[in-house]
């Protein structure tokens, strides 16, 4: 469980992960990822550093623009269990 004091977000990992299914967002109802605002490229780069850190987690996208042309930064990862995070900054 995680919680900023406001919201609160509960993770949970399958019993036995290696028989379980893969989301796939073109062929499953399910959440794709979850977004998680920070609020600075500092706290980005410091929230990388942390979940970076993590031997159970996989980074898919270290920090870098959201798109061409832009100087937004964000990084997604895959928390255990196949949940994907997403982390940026507030606009």
């Amino acid at each position: 469980m995680v919680s900023d004091g406001t919201v609160m977000v509960t993770l949970w990992r399958v019993a036995n992960p290696s028989t379980a299914t893969p989301f796939d967002r073109r062929a499953n109802v399910g959440l794709h990822h979850l977004a998680l605002a920070v609020p600075d490229e500092t706290t980005l780069m410091s929230t990388y550093a942390k979940v970076s850190a993590h031997s159970s987690v996989e980074i898919e996208y270290a920090p870098g623009p959201v798109g061409p042309g832009t100087d937004v930064k964000h990084f997604i990862c895959q928390m255990p269990g196949g949940l994907r995070l997403e982390f940026i900054p507030r606009a």
